[in-house]
Parts: C-alpha cells; sequence; structure tokens
C-alpha cells in the first residue's frame, strides 16, 4: 500500500545551511546535502514509514484516540460501549474503529451481532 507524504518545500534555500553542516560535521556541504536528501528519500520509500504514517493519522482524530485510550484502560469495549463514551453515532463508530484496524492499532473480535475491540500489541503504536 502507498501512502503518499505531503511535505512542505522550502522555496528559499537557507543560505546558512551549508555552513552550519560543514561545522556540523566536518565534511563539506555539496557533499552532506545531498546525503542528507538520499536518507530522506530512503526513509520515505521503506514500508516502515507508510506503516507508522497510517498509525499516526489513525491516531490523529480526537475521537479515535480517545477510543484508543479508552481501550487502554477497560481492555475491550464493545462498539455501542465506545458509542455510549464518545457520544458519537453508530455509523461514526463503526468508521473510526475501521480505521484504527486498518491501521493495526485495534483488533475487532465479532460476537453474533456485537462487534468487540482491545488493543493490538502495544509496540505497534507510533
Amino acid at each position: 500500500m502507498s501512502i503518499p507524504v505531503y511535505m512542505m518545500a522550502i522555496t528559499t534555500p537557507d543560505p546558512m545551511l551549508p555552513r552550519r553542516l560543514e561545522r556540523l560535521t566536518g565534511n563539506e556541504a555539496p557533499n552532506c546535502v545531498p546525503l542528507y536528501l538520499d536518507r530522506a528519500k530512503a526513509v520515505r520509500g521503506s514500508p516502515e514509514f507508510a506503516e507508522r504514517l497510517q498509525r499516526v493519522r489513525a491516531l490523529s482524530d480526537p475521537n479515535r484516540l480517545l477510543a484508543v485510550l479508552l481501550l487502554e484502560r477497560q481492555g475491550e469495549l464493545c462498539a455501542c460501549e465506545v458509542q455510549a463514551a464518545t457520544g458519537l453515532s453508530h455509523a461514526t463508530v463503526s468508521h473510526h474503529m475501521k480505521l484504527l484496524v486498518k491501521a493495526g492499532i485495534v483488533s475487532e473480535d465479532r460476537r453474533g451481532k456485537w462487534r468487540y475491540y482491545r488493543l493490538r500489541d502495544r509496540s505497534r503504536l507510533p
């Protein structure tokens, strides 16, 4: 899965950056800047970056973060319990929980008509 990454481009380069990099690294700036650009490109292109970005984005919504923190305290919650705690509609809770499941933060267990959620491995959090 490919997740687009939007970063603000620098329109005018910082004229002092090469001097700071030279002092910091001891290397000439023409060698430093491409090195850091290559490193950043490698990190952005890695599957780990895409996975972490998806998890961070999933947690960026206050209602989803609240649901995760509730699950952390309770261990397991039914969708209707998440709905009661957040004050959101059933459809909205379902949407938010689906995004958390897709991001690998929450697991879902269906029992009859009911859906129960619990946190997956905490090491999966960003």
